[in-house]
C-alpha cells in the first residue's frame, strides 16, 4: 500500500504541475496543445490527476481496513488534498500561455516588427482573412502572391497552418487564429495610439508595451 500511495501522490503533482509547462509550450508552439487530437492536452492530464486521486482514496480506505501502514496512506491522501486545494490561488501566478507566445514574438520577431506589420495592416481600413492558400479557402493566383509576399516578410503568418484573421479598426490593428472551440488568440497593436483592455468575462490579454499585447479570447 506504501508504494502504490506514494505513486498516486507523485502522478498527481505531476498532474498538477502539467497544467502551466503544457498552457506556456502551447504559447510557444502558437497554439494551444491537443492530446489526443482536438483534445486539449490539459484536460488529458487531469483526467490522469483524477484518476490517481481516486485510487489514492481507494488505497486509502484498504489501509484504514487492514490496518497496515495507515501512516504513508493518509499522509499522501492529505498532501494531495492540500496541493489540489493551493494549486488554483498559485495557477495565476504562473507562466501560461500568453507567456508563452509573447516570449516568442518579442524573441523572434520583436516589437519593431509588430509595429511595421500593423502599419502596413492598418493602410487597409478592413477585415480581411489571411492564410496558406488551400488552407480551407481558395485563392486566386494574386491572393498567392499577396500571401506569400507577406510570409516572406512576416515569417510569423505561417507559424500555424491554418488561416488568421486580421482586423484593422478604431486605431487598433489585430492578428488572431483559432475557432469557436478553441478560442481565439494572437495579438494587437495600436500604430498610433494605445491598445484597450478586454472585458474579462471575454478573454485575457498580456501587454508588454502601450500600444502592443497578446490576448487570448475565450469564445
Amino acid at each position: 500500500m506504501r508504494a502504490i500511495s506514494i505513486l498516486c501522490a507523485v502522478v498527481f503533482l505531476l498532474s498538477l504541475a502539467a497544467w502551466p509547462i503544457i498552457d506556456y509550450t502551447g504559447g510557444r508552439s502558437c497554439r494551444p496543445l491537443t492530446f489526443p487530437s482536438l483534445w486539449p492536452t490539459e484536460l488529458t492530464a487531469s483526467a490522469i490527476g483524477l484518476l490517481a486521486a481516486v485510487a489514492l482514496v481507494i488505497a486509502t480506505l484498504k489501509s484504514l481496513l487492514a490496518r497496515r501502514q495507515r501512516a504513508w496512506a493518509i499522509g499522501a491522501l492529505l498532501l494531495v488534498i492540500a496541493a489540489g486545494a493551493v494549486f488554483p490561488s498559485c495557477l495565476p501566478a504562473l507562466p501560461g500561455f500568453l507567456e508563452g507566445l509573447r516570449d516568442r514574438f518579442v524573441g523572434e520577431v520583436g516589437c519593431p516588427r509588430m509595429r511595421e506589420f500593423a502599419r502596413e495592416m492598418s493602410q487597409t481600413g478592413t477585415e480581411a482573412v489571411i492564410g496558406r492558400p488551400g488552407a480551407g479557402h481558395s485563392a486566386t493566383p494574386e491572393q498567392r502572391k499577396r500571401w506569400n509576399d507577406l510570409v516572406a516578410r512576416y515569417p510569423f503568418l505561417d507559424w500555424i497552418p491554418g488561416a488568421g484573421t486580421v482586423i484593422a479598426r478604431d486605431g487598433i490593428v489585430e492578428l488572431t487564429w483559432g475557432s469557436p472551440l478553441t478560442g481565439h488568440w494572437g495579438f494587437q497593436v495600436a500604430p498610433n495610439g494605445v491598445v484597450r483592455d478586454v472585458d474579462e468575462e471575454r478573454g485575457k490579454i498580456l501587454r508588454v508595451a502601450a500600444d502592443i499585447q497578446f490576448i487570448y479570447y475565450f469564445d
